[in-house]
């Protein structure tokens, strides 16, 4: 028998999903590695793969630390590769550059958000980089208004894949998990909404590819232009 499911709340990973990846990412890591290499390109090609970047491709390969991890994590690495740079000296230079870096859109935001803020979703962001990041960067691209709830990292929910932050975004807009749908690229997003008791929606617009989300994910989709289609636009239908 196929019953009729009101979603509520639809809560979003910010890389890879509202912004695109490599497209907004890799000019960031090719700038990092010039500076921590004084432009010397063999010792770029090599830290960057052992960063997970293809430094001559200017293309994240899937197992990067910096795709799915926090900042943190990603500095933790950054000091075992660059022994002269002290954690603050990287953390410094990574926010310096990380500032400058202009944020690709997957698609044209602000309609898209319009859409479903009219038709009465709740929506979120749950992104493992810091939550001052991400309010920059959603406001600079004039979004962060459409958003009820957002949580970094550093936001006292811990980090995906653990659900934390999935769970406070529910707890915040009184909504049930069952009745949340989870957008993300990375599998750290789909076991996070999984774990949270979420519908869960696969986008291709980040470094994996569906062979590797889908056993995470209830739905794949190319990217967030096709999430109202796919929802039905405010009702999805399953058996």
């Amino acid at each position: 028998m196929t019953s009729r499911k009101r979603f509520k709340g639809i809560i979003f990973d910010k890389d890879g999903t509202l912004f695109d990846f490599q497209s907004t990412w890799s000019p960031m890591m090719v700038n990092l590695l010039n500076v921590l290499c004084r432009g010397d390109r063999e010792c770029s090609r090599q830290k960057g793969y052992l960063l997970g970047f293809d430094f001559d491709k200017e293309l994240y390969l899937p197992e990067s630390a910096f795709i799915a991890g926090t900042p943190k994590q990603f500095v933790e690495q950054l000091l075992a590769q660059f022994k002269g740079w002290s954690e603050v000296e990287l953390i410094r230079l990574l926010n310096e550059i990380t500032e400058t870096t202009e944020q690709v859109e997957v698609v044209p935001l602000e309609p898209f958000l319009t859409k479903l803020q009219k038709a009465s979703y709740a929506l979120g962001v749950a992104t493992n980089d810091s939550e001052e990041d991400a309010r920059r960067q959603l406001g600079e691209k004039g979004i962060l208004k459409y958003f009820d709830f957002l949580a970094g990292f550093n936001s006292g929910y811990g980090s995906k894949p653990d659900p934390d932050m999935l769970l406070a975004f529910c707890q915040q807009s009184r909504i049930h998990p069952a009745e949340t749908v989870m957008v993300g690229d990375s599998k750290s997003d789909l076991v996070a909404g999984k774990r949270a008791g979420m519908f869960t929606v696969a986008v291709l617009s980040g470094v994996a590819k569906s062979e590797d989300l889908a056993q995470h994910a209830n739905l794949i989709i190319q990217d967030i232009g096709e999430l109202w289609d796919a929802l039905g636009g405010e009702c999805i239908f399953f058996a």
